[in-house]
């Protein structure tokens, strides 16, 4: 009878919808140890530590890193590392709130780039560069949507000088015409594990207007350029997730 109920448990996580926050949990926390040990955080010993708690975010940040990728799309050879999060899970629901247009967090993403070598500071060009790759080469093709298919086209931007965590930044605010993530499956992708698998829609990937905002610091004692990013479809949405998460963020140097 244990061993019974084991089994149902077990596949309860592995295959129910209602189960897609958990499963996705216990995925990301392996995926993530994967990539963690060869990141640039890791090897630099500095990290950004974003608090999650109470911003409707899923509350754990996923490491990805993509040397070679950036290094060919910036035409330098840098390390690159991003850690991200998205719109969590409603209760019961076997999808990311990622992919409901009615969400606030709808294509919302937050997290921080990382990227080391280059030997000085991004410049305001090669910032935007950094964003339209992690948003066209990683996150929309993790969806389904190829590099060819997809844009980034940044309508407007504008960038401050600002003080927190301790340090400089220089803080770029942009409005920006991309594809927001809804799509009816076609097939299973490997990403479904982490949103959970999207309702079906009339909408494939639809061009959406979004609200980014990226805060960039450079640490040259570790030749390392940090930036704390939040994109969302609404500029108010943006600026409360930034004063929530980015400027809430402590810079831990081991």
């Amino acid at each position: 009878m244990a061993v019974a109920v084991v089994l149902v448990l077990l596949a309860n996580l592995a295959f129910n919808p209602w189960f897609a926050r958990w499963r996705s949990l216990a995925l990301m926390a392996g995926y993530d140890q994967v990539y963690e040990r060869d990141s640039v955080p890791h090897d630099a010993g500095v990290r950004a530590e974003m608090p999650l708690a109470g911003t409707g975010l899923y509350p754990r940040m996923i490491t990805f890193n993509a040397d070679s990728a950036m290094s060919a799309w910036l035409g330098s050879d840098v390390r690159f590392t991003v850690d991200f999060t998205f719109a969590d899970f409603e209760p019961w629901r076997g999808y990311s709130a990622i992919f409901d247009p009615d969400d606030p967090l709808h294509g919302a993403y937050v997290g921080a780039y990382y990227v080391q070598g280059l030997g000085r500071e991004l410049t305001d060009a090669e910032v935007t560069r950094v964003a339209e790759f992690d948003q066209r080469g990683f996150a929309l093709p993790a969806l389904g949507l190829g590099f060819a298919e997809s844009q980034f086209d940044v309508l407007s931007s504008d960038a401050a000088s600002v003080s927190f965590a301790g340090r400089d930044w220089t803080s770029y605010q942009a409005a920006v015409l991309t594809n927001c993530p809804e799509h009816t499956p076609d097939g299973f992708l490997a990403s479904y594990l982490q949103f959970g698998t999207p309702p079906a829609t009339d909408q494939q990937y639809p061009a959406c207007r979004m609200a980014a905002q990226i805060d960039v610091t450079y640490l040259p004692a570790e030749d390392l350029t940090i930036g704390l990013y939040v994109m969302t479809t609404s500029e108010q949405e943006t600026a409360a997730l930034r004063d929530q998460v980015s400027l809430r963020t402590e810079i831990i140097q081991h």
